[in-house]
């Protein structure tokens, strides 16, 4: 579980995590190199909030080649297209979320090209791309 505390919901995750003897690693933020390296251990992305608008852990996990599968809140739709970029859950539905999370590591030609998409996709957030479309805007 990545990112730092805000309001109380990891330390319940922690006790939880405790009291059924999960194997979960809790992390605070992490500078980009660390990011990068334990990407690189793990699969899959996670994204169980009820809002958001842009996620930037969200927008850095497709950029690292992780399939996101995340709810369907705020402006996550705008950034995930279901099934091509990523994976959408309505919130609140674990068996939903559980089942989507099944899908993707049984189906590694799924996973990869979502993988792929998303990759393709945030690229297009990269400055020298967003610098040049604004140019465009600014110079009309």
């Amino acid at each position: 579980m990545v990112g730092p505390e805000k309001d109380g919901s990891m330390e319940k995750c922690q006790q939880l995590a405790k009291q059924k003897n999960l194997p979960i690693t809790f992390t605070d933020l992490l500078k980009k190199e660390a990011w990068i390296t334990l990407s690189k251990e793990y699969d899959l992305f996670i994204n169980t909030t009820n809002f958001d608008n842009t996620p930037i852990s969200v927008i850095e996990a497709m950029a690292l080649g992780l399939p996101v599968i995340s709810t369907n809140v705020g402006g996550l739709p705008y950034l995930i297209e279901n099934n091509e970029t990523g994976i959408l859950v309505p919130p609140n539905n674990v068996d939903v979320f559980v089942e989507a999370i099944t899908q993707l590591l049984s189906n590694s030609e799924k996973t990869e090209q979502l993988s792929k998409n998303a990759r393709i996709a945030v690229e297009l957030f990269d400055w020298e791309v967003v610098k040049g479309e604004w140019g465009k805007v600014i110079s009309e």
